[in-house]
Parts: structure tokens; sequence; C-alpha cells
């Protein structure tokens, strides 16, 4: 049997890694701070999950489908931040502690206790719905344990939990709360699912295999899995990626691992473990794992080297930024740790063989060359590009194509920037050349074509007979215009003009091309605080007890979106009681 060979080698192997994924090497203290939730601290997504475009700086904590639950400060301290958005953490509450470290919370439903009376007082004195607003020190305290807020689903979540997040104050950098003692319920083992192996010769890495790990190529032994087959790669500089996940309460979802390790004929090259992610590093999770391949298949293959563009600082250890260079014809032995936090993990085994020949060189599109540390302008006929130094994570040399669809609406050529398969780690600035002679200028904006044909507002703004955009993402673009505004409607309203809701007004409000900008209401003249839900288009007025029951009162709805136009409903309306 092809395992016998190796039991003894898996055997050593395991061994040298018993407890490897349970020891964290900077001290924290685990008997500080509570659990914000008083309930078992469930996870939808662990700390350092992959994300688009960045690590997930925090712990999401399952409500149970819930919105109301209490949510409670973890430690003493005062309440340095409030935070009211319609996207991003929603309702956010950020307490500093006396130990060094401020605790997060977001989503919220609402606000408790002395952080309501304050955010709800400067909501009125500003006049609008979206803050960010820094209490003086020591303004709000609260203790250990205090009610601070309710479980919601405010902001950009996609469904009711609580965000929690423990920064080192100073750094303002994400720490994964576990090295606190606050732990995430985990009873699985991690598993690795996928195996990618790369020739970086070139500038980008060209995939040589990728095999989606299952029982027909692979053997479970007691140390782990072993691949059967011996692979067959080219010679020279190799890298190795995999796709694994972890698994919390049952086998049915998968989570990101906690982290990694990659031997190279027993030889540790390469680590990666998330316990901690600065905000200025979180983008290079797009160089972290396989870009490319995430954005055609949909799963991500986290690399176990380290591209020259990659500065996130979640690699405890490497080895020649975990590459290898293989140069002869021997077989070579290659496994993976992947591990939780709680130190359950999973060990993968390969054998790897060159054929001593050198991998495909791809062709390059063109002569065109864009350095990542080298800012670069390009103009062609209709449009000028211009990359800023750093916002590359790699060479390129970019395919950029002008077309002319026959599509109803398009001011402008198509332009065909790249690929949006390629990241890019800081905005581009596009320009593309428009004539304004039979649309106001006012009301023009880019906008991102679909491989369908179907049209995305990317936005941007008109200066001298051209629409420029700042954008994070390659792909193309064209000049449409925005001449319609949002729609409105009040929810419940009948043919009495009573309301059907007794605890609060909704408008139905909705932008299908610029996106919302601003939006007041007012009861017989005077400003009322509007909740701007934009992932489910809904505005809505929490009646309190300043609110008027049982009589006529004349209500205004002004709303506008990013290019000017306005809708306004006005009329009159009964709360009942």
């Amino acid at each position: 049997m092809p395992h016998t060979r190796y039991t003894y080698f898996l055997l050593i192997a395991a061994l040298m890694l018993i407890g490897a994924h349970n020891i964290h090497a900077q001290y924290y203290p685990v008997n500080y701070f509570v659990s914000p939730m008083d309930t078992p601290l469930y996870l939808s997504a662990p700390f350092g999950s992959l994300r688009d475009n960045h690590f997930h700086s925090g712990m999401d904590i399952r409500t149970y489908e819930k919105e109301g639950l209490p949510i409670y400060a973890v430690a003493d301290g005062y309440v340095s931040r409030i935070k009211v958005s319609a996207g991003g953490y929603g309702k956010a509450v950020y307490i500093d502690h006396p130990n060094g470290y401020t605790s997060v919370y977001g989503h919220l439903l609402k606000y408790e206790g002395a952080i309501a009376a304050h955010i709800k007082s400067v909501h009125y004195q500003e006049k609008k719905f979206e803050l960010d607003n820094f209490p003086t020190r020591n303004l709000i305290r609260v203790k250990k344990g205090e009610i601070i807020g309710w479980s919601g689903n405010s902001g950009g979540s996609t469904g009711p939990h609580l965000h929690f997040e423990i920064r080192d104050t100073k750094q303002e950098e994400p720490i994964n709360p576990q090295l606190f003692g606050i732990p995430g319920v985990d009873l699985f083992q991690p598993v690795l699912k996928r195996l990618v192996v790369y020739a970086l010769n070139n500038n980008r890495p060209v995939v040589q295999h990728n095999i989606a790990i299952n029982d027909n190529n692979s053997i479970k032994t007691d140390s782990g899995t072993l691949l059967l087959d011996t692979l067959v790669i080219a010679k020279g500089l190799t890298g190795f990626g995999i796709e694994a996940y972890d698994y919390l309460v049952n086998e049915n979802k998968t989570y990101s691992i906690y982290c990694t390790d990659f031997f190279f004929d027993q030889i540790k090259r390469f680590s990666f473990r998330m316990d901690r992610v600065n905000f200025s590093e979180t983008k290079y999770i797009n160089t972290h794992i396989d870009y490319d391949l995430y954005k055609r298949d949909g799963y991500r293959i986290q690399k176990c080297f380290l591209d020259d563009g990659n500065k996130a600082q979640v690699y405890p250890y490497m080895r020649n930024k975990g590459k290898v260079f293989i140069d002869d014809t021997l077989i070579h032995t290659i496994h993976f740790c992947v591990g939780d936090f709680d130190g359950r993990s999973h060990t993968f085994y390969a054998k790897v063989k060159s054929n001593n020949k050198t991998a495909f060189s791809e062709t390059p599109c063109n002569d065109l060359v864009w350095y990542p540390n080298n800012k670069q302008t390009l103009k062609r006929d209709g449009i000028t590009i211009f990359i800023p130094e750093g916002a590359l994570y790699d060479t390129l040399n970019p395919c950029v194509l002008m077309t002319k669809p026959n599509t109803k609406g398009l001011l402008s050529a198509a332009y065909q920037i790249h690929t949006p398969n390629t990241p890019l780690h800081k905005p581009i600035t596009i320009s593309l050349d428009v004539d304004t002679t039979n649309v106001p200028s006012p009301k023009l904006l880019l906008a991102f074509i679909k491989k369908d044909g179907s049209l995305t507002a990317a936005g941007g703004e008109y200066k001298q007979g051209k629409v420029t955009l700042n954008t994070s993402s390659f792909g193309t673009y064209t000049v449409i215009a925005d001449t319609t505004a949002p729609t409105l409607k009040v929810i419940g309203l009948n043919k009495k003009i009573e309301l059907s809701d007794t605890t609060k007004l909704v408008i139905k409000s909705a932008d299908n091309m610029s996106g919302m900008s601003t939006y007041n209401g007012y009861l017989n003249g005077s400003w009322i605080l509007l909740d701007y839900d934009a992932k489910n288009d809904i505005l809505q007025y929490d009646f309190d007890e300043k609110t008027v029951f049982n009589q006529k009162q004349e209500l205004q709805i002004i709303v506008t979106d990013r290019k000017g136009n306005i809708t306004s409903w006005k009329g009159e309306v009964i709360f009942k009681k």
C-alpha cells in the first residue's frame, strides 16, 4: 500500500506539529474582558475571515436570526466613538478601556441609556442621520457587563448578528478576540480541499496543477491525508497554494481557517496566523489569495508563498518567502498543517517531482508595462488613465481596448481597461472624453459594463470635457447620464391618511443609478430623524416621547440622488396609537 512507505515519515511530521497551532507568542490579558453577549458565541465569521478586499477585522456573533438581544460592555471604560452609517458597521459604538484596548460593537439595532440619549441629541443638532461622533473623554462612562445597545442588522449586514472587535487603542489595530479569552464555539477540525502548484519564473504565477482533493485521489491515515499520485512539475521557482476551511458546529458550513504551516522536505518554509491585522494592510488579501481564480471560479486559494507586492504582517515565519527552487528530478515531499484557534489541525501530504522542463510563459497582451512602484499615465484617443505608485501588486502588461457598442444611452465609447480579475491595491483614475451638447454635464457619470452587457453606475464627475472617476477595479467603462429622480412612497397610509403602523413611519425610497445622497423628513416644518437602511431602500422614523398621535400633521419627505435629481412628497398624516 502506498501509505505504508510513508507511515514513519507522517508520524514524525505529526509529532513535530503537536501544539503548534495553539501557541500565541504575545501575551494578552485573558481574564480582563467578559463576553459581549449572554449566549454561547456561535460565529457566522471568525476573526480574519477572507472577505472581498479585506481580512475580517472582528468576529461576527450569531444572534439566532433575531434583533434586540442585549449587548454588554466587555470591561469598564468610556465611549470614545459612536458611528452611524447606512453601510459599513451601521450603528456602532467604540469603548476605550484603561488597559490600552478598544472594544467595538457593530450592526446594532439601537443604543441604550446615555449613549442613546447623546447620539439622538447630536442627530437633531446636526440634522442628519449619518454621524461619526467622538464624545469627550469620560463623558459617557460604562461599567463591565452594562447594556450598551441591542443587537441588530444595521449597515452593510446581510443578516442579524453582532460584529465584535478588540483593537489596540494606540495603533487602532484589530486583534483576534479569542486571544483575550473570548472564545467562539468550534467543535470540528479544519480540512484541506484543494492543492494548487504554481510556476513562479514569470511576473505572474502560472498554475501548473489545480487539484480538488477527494477520496479517489487521496487516502486518509492516522497522521493526515496523502495525495496518491506524484505531481510532475516544471523545474525552477515553485509555489504552492491551498483551499482550506474550518468547520465550527457542524460539517455543513465552512469558515476560514486560523493558521497554516507549509513544509518542503520536512523543513518549514511558510506560516500564516490570523492573530491581528492592521487596517493599512487588510487589502493585501488580494495578493494573499489567488485573485484571478477567485474571480473566475469563486473559491479562494491561499498562497503559501509571498508575492513581491504583499506587505501584510500575518506571516510569522518565511524561508525564501515560501518559494522553493527545484532543479533536480528527485521526489520531494510537501505537507501542510491547517489549524483552528483551539489547536485542532489537519495535515495534508503530497509528493512532487520535476520534469526538468521550463514552465510555459504567457504571451503579454502588448509592449505596454506598468510597474507597482512607479506612477504612470496612459493617454489614448478618448481616455486618460493614471496609475499611482503602489496601486499594483506586481508588474503588469495591461490590455486597453476601445469598442463602440450599439447600446442605447451610452454617451461615449466603451473602454476595456485590462480585466477585473487583476486586483488593485489603490484606486486608479479614469477620465473619458464626452460631448455634452445634448446632456447637462452635472448629470454625467461613468458606468461599469458587466459581462452580460448590463450597466452598473460607478460614479465620477464632469470637468472640462471629461468624466473622471477614481476606481478600485479594472474593467469596461463608458459614460452615461442620470436624469431620473429617486422613487418615494409612504408605506401603510390609507385613504383616511392614517398609518397602519403604530410604532414607526416607513418610507420606501430607491435610486437605480447614481445612488441616494440626502434624505430629510419634516413634521409640521420641524426636521425629524430618518434612519436609512440602504440595503432595503427604507427610510424609517421611530415614534418616541415627542411624537403627536391621533391628529392631522403635515409630513414632508425630500430625497436627492448623487446627481442632484430630487423627489419630494408632502401631505397630511395621522399617527394612530
